[in-house]
């Protein structure tokens, strides 16, 4: 679980001042989990999609050196200053981000660092309405920070659903000879609903990753939620809320995302592509599973046991953290509903682990 602190918690005093102006932020808490699970100090870690620099910056405080692909130059700014200052504040670890394409890796990757990388941590764009901020002006709710400044289909942020995929695709294609043979990719995604149709993001992701020759190793939830005293609290923002009640209004059954699928993906040892092409094991509704659901708890194991990560709690009425009134409309069209989605039906092997 890595809700315990708030978004903005979690970055406080380490990122420097517009790192929150990214679309899609990855949770610092969740970067520095995933790191800590899949390599050593000294090792390299990648992100092909570096942004402000999130991946490096827990790279760094946790002494492993990182190094990133991103498009946009202002967010290369900002990752290089992100950078900067975890190196003041101590880190142990390198860091350094390029302008580049990531559709076009191996390109740009000095040949040194070939075949190195123990870990590739990346977050494609997804799901609008997860991402932005919101702030109040003239009494109407106002979404801010919510877009890509590169148009350039290049930035997968401004490709249609397949136009993502594809993307997603050959930049997985291309870390695939940076890893090496062992090596683990972390992709960080959600599915969403948007115009009454769900977009599956992280099965297609873990299909891409097997179709250009790497191994499915496993299917992790990271959770955003806050546990207090036995249930938990949900994160979100007031945007979020509203769009939610909009759709439950309507008779749609939207829910108010709480975690992230984190796809995990393998190189093969030997260091050749897997020859597999398809998701191995369960049937297509069950393609993120990596295990057997396991037996149904007892009353007295629900209570007692730290494995339990699902609230056995009736689910609270969704309320706003603060009181708005009810007048109060938002500028953004109420089409984009993102409806949660658990392919699995359970969460499988929590990042972060026990609250």
């Amino acid at each position: 679980m890595v809700g315990q602190r708030s978004l903005a918690a979690q970055r406080r005093s380490r990122y420097v001042a517009g790192s929150g102006a990214h679309p899609a932020r990855m949770a610092p808490d969740l970067a520095h989990a995933l790191i800590a699970d899949y390599t050593q100090p000294g090792d390299w870690v990648l992100d092909p999609l570096a942004g402000v620099g999130t991946t490096h910056v827990e790279a760094i405080h946790l002494g492993r050196h990182a190094f990133g692909v991103e498009i946009e130059p202002g967010w290369v700014a900002l990752a290089r200053a992100n950078i900067a200052l975890a190196r003041r504040q101590g880190g142990t670890g390198t860091g350094r981000v390029i302008t580049a394409d990531a559709t076009r890796l191996p390109r740009g990757i000095p040949t040194s660092l070939r075949g190195r990388f123990r870990l590739v941590l990346t977050s494609p764009p997804y799901g609008r309405t997860m991402h932005g901020r919101v702030e109040h002006r003239g009494g109407q709710l106002v979404r801010f920070h919510n877009a890509y400044g590169n148009p350039d289909l290049s930035n997968l942020a401004h490709r249609g659903r397949t136009g993502l995929i594809d993307g997603i695709t050959a930049v997985l294609a291309g870390c695939l000879p940076l890893l090496a043979p062992g090596g683990i990719v972390a992709v960080v995604s959600r599915p969403w609903r948007r115009d009454h149709f769900l977009n599956d993001l992280p099965g297609q992701i873990v299909q891409a990753g097997i179709d250009v020759g790497f191994e499915f190793a496993q299917d992790r939830k990271a959770s955003h939620a806050a546990a207090r005293d036995g249930r938990l609290i949900a994160r979100h923002s007031f945007f979020q809320l509203t769009v939610t009640r909009r759709a439950r209004a309507k008779g749609r059954p939207a829910l108010l995302p709480q975690h992230d699928f984190v796809a995990i993906l393998r190189r093969p040892d030997d260091g050749h592509p897997s020859k597999r092409r398809s998701v191995p094991g369960p049937p297509a509704d069950q393609v993120l599973t990596g295990a057997p659901p396991p037996p149904s708890p007892g009353p007295a194991e629900t209570k007692e046991s730290p494995e339990i990560r699902e609230s056995h709690y009736p689910p609270p009425p969704l309320r706003p953290r603060r009181t708005r009134r009810a007048a109060q409309k938002t500028t953004e069209t109420d089409d984009h509903h993102d409806v949660h989605l658990d392919p699995c039906g359970r969460a499988d092997a929590p990042v972060g682990g026990a609250p």
